[in-house]
Formats: C-alpha cells, sequence, structure tokens
C-alpha cells in the first residue's frame, strides 16, 4: 500500500507545473499526508514584508486537515486560506514572512493524530570556488500562450579570489534538457573571497505553458560548471536539523505523538554543529499571522496575478518594438544595399 502512494505522488508531482522534487510524505494509522510541492507569490503591498505561500497537499484516508507551518526561527504560521481540489487534493496558503525557511509541517487530519512532516532542504551545489543555493520559485504567471517564473538563488565566493556574478552565470533546464537563459535579472556584482551575494533574483519569460524546470545551472558548458538537479536535491531535512541532537530520535518513523518542542535549525550552509537545546516554537505575531478574512487573501493573491500578467503585457509590448526595430532597421540596410548596387 505505501509503495502505491509514493508512486501516486511521484506520478502526481510529474504532473503538476511546479518544479520537480520528490514529494514529502508521511502517514498514521488512519490517514496519509502528500505534500507535493510550494510557490511564493509577493504581497501586493509596498509596506509590508510578507509573501503568500502556496502549498500543494493531497489527502488520504481524511476529507480535511489542519495546517502549522513551522520556519527557521520557531515561528508558528497557520493557513489564510483553503482551496479543494479534486481528487482529495487542497491548496492551502499561508501569509509569511519575505524569504522565510522553513522547516516542519504539522498536519492534523480530521479525527487523527497530528502528522509532523519535516520540510525541504534547500538544494546547492559547488566546486572548489562558489556554492550555488536555490531558493525556488517566488513568483509565476501563465496563460494559453506562455509563462514566466521569477526565481531565487545567491552566490557563496569559497575561494580565494573575487568572482564576478551575472544573470547570465544561470541557466534553466525543462523537463526535455532544454536550456534558457534569463531575460531578467539583478545587476551584476563582484563578490570577494569568503563572503556571498543576498539573494537574487532570475526572471525567465515567454516560457511554453507545458515548460516544467527540473534542473539550475551555473557556468554551464565550462569546466567548473555546477547543476542542481530538483528531482535530486530537493530532500527533507533530516531530524537532526529540524528537532536538534536531543529530539531526533523522537521523530524517527515520523512519531505522531504530540511533538511541540523544535530546535532551531542550522545555518544556511549547514556545515555547524547541531544545537542540544530544544526550544518551543512561537506564533507568529499577530501582526505577521492576524485572522486573515478569506477575502483579503482572495483578494491579495487576485491583485499579484493582475500584477504579473500587466508586467507580462509590457514585456510582451518590449519585445515587440524591439523586433520591430530590428525588422525596420532590416529593411533600411536592405535598401541602402540595393540603391548602392544599382
Amino acid at each position: 500500500m505505501r509503495s502505491i502512494i509514493i508512486l501516486m505522488a511521484l506520478l502526481l508531482a510529474m504532473a503538476s507545473g511546479t518544479a520537480l522534487a520528490l514529494p514529502l510524505e508521511g502517514s498514521n494509522e488512519n490517514a496519509t499526508v502528500v505534500i507535493f510541492g510550494s510557490g511564493r507569490t509577493p504581497v501586493e503591498d509596498e509596506n509590508v514584508t510578507l509573501e503568500i505561500l502556496k502549498v500543494d497537499v493531497g489527502l488520504m484516508g481524511a476529507e480535511n486537515a489542519s495546517y502549522e507551518l513551522v520556519d527557521q526561527n520557531d515561528l508558528v504560521y497557520t493557513p489564510g486560506l483553503y482551496r479543494s481540489l479534486s481528487s482529495g487534493k487542497q491548496a492551502v496558503y499561508f501569509l509569511t514572512e519575505w524569504d522565510s525557511l522553513f522547516k516542519l509541517i504539522n498536519v492534523t487530519p480530521e479525527g487523527s493524530d497530528p502528522i509532523y512532516i519535516n520540510w525541504w532542504m534547500t538544494p546547492n551545489a559547488s566546486n572548489d570556488r562558489i556554492k550555488i543555493r536555490y531558493y525556488g520559485i517566488t513568483d509565476s504567471s501563465i496563460n494559453s500562450d506562455e509563462q514566466m517564473l521569477v526565481l531565487q538563488v545567491s552566490v557563496e565566493n569559497i575561494g580565494d579570489r573575487s568572482i564576478y556574478v551575472t544573470p547570465f552565470n544561470f541557466t534553466l533546464f525543462d523537463q526535455w534538457g532544454w536550456p534558457y537563459q534569463p531575460t531578467l535579472g539583478f545587476d551584476a556584482e563582484t563578490v570577494a573571497p569568503s563572503s556571498g551575494t543576498d539573494r537574487l533574483l532570475l526572471g525567465f519569460t515567454g516560457l511554453s505553458p507545458v515548460f516544467r524546470p527540473v534542473a539550475m545551472a551555473y557556468d554551464y558548458g565550462t569546466p567548473e560548471g555546477m547543476v542542481i538537479e530538483f528531482e535530486k536535491d530537493y530532500v527533507p531535512l533530516s531530524d537532526e536539523l529540524v528537532y536538534g541532537n536531543a529530539s531526533a530520535s523522537h521523530a524517527a518513523g515520523n512519531d505522531t505523538r504530540a511533538q511541540g518542542e523544535v530546535a532551531a535549525e542550522a545555518p544556511v550552509d549547514q556545515s555547524a554543529n547541531q544545537t542540544e537545546e530544544v526550544v518551543a516554537p512561537e506564533q507568529a505575531p499577530e501582526s505577521q499571522n492576524e485572522s486573515i478574512k478569506l477575502s483579503d487573501l482572495d483578494e491579495k493573491i487576485a491583485a499579484s496575478k493582475a500584477r504579473l500578467n500587466a508586467k507580462m503585457g509590457e514585456l510582451d509590448k518590449m519585445n515587440q518594438g524591439a523586433n520591430d526595430t530590428a525588422t525596420s532597421s532590416m529593411a533600411v540596410n536592405n535598401s541602402t544595399a540595393t540603391t548602392t548596387s544599382l
């Protein structure tokens, strides 16, 4: 039965439009929960530091569930909106702080015990000079003709010489292995040894509606090139990272007893020694995680979609203008060449 559930999870994940990653899964004697993926969208308000996190969930053995999401600072977020999908799936929306890293989701199916599922590790790759880290999709839009994605990355210089980083160091690959260069991005910068960039945004526009990202490369095609494969490198956080050494044994086998205490997640490079101190999670402050009315979050999502559609329209006009200019230039050149030859 368990193998069938995992197979179904993989097939559904492959059919989804998000970056391909191994789904997260947990169960107890009554129900099974599968987390297929998540995506982030900025809140359309310059005065807040919040974003919308959409989590794609599948439930088996229960019709509904409650959710709690724990971030790296042990703040607990509860959903602001649920949307029921077909075949036991749900879209669950959280309002979270910008650029939060998560370590645990607690799912309590109706009439059942809680199921604790470790979140995904942040994928990374490195050579002897550079480490790159991929934080996922932070914005997206799709229509019948095309889609647009905004991805978040960072670069760390672990060598002894400065490096020059531009958006064109990065290449995105689809499910057929076709490469894509960014069409939008950050300003190029020089990164000194033993330092790193802030989180950087990469925009990819004009993508096919059936496009699905499966890998990200840095310096692709060079001897020092690195590749992050989403299916292979998106793996669950270890129990030691989520609970700390003192609590790891209690998390083995997805123990569904009440686990109200978790330890802080390791630093992003995940190389420091793990703390043994057990820290109780805090509820996110009211200003961050207030009781959002469903209509309010619906409006925020709609505003974000409208903004992205407008941005895609602007980019289409810019591209059309560039094409018209190129066509006019070619016509002038051809005309000049014809006149000269006469």
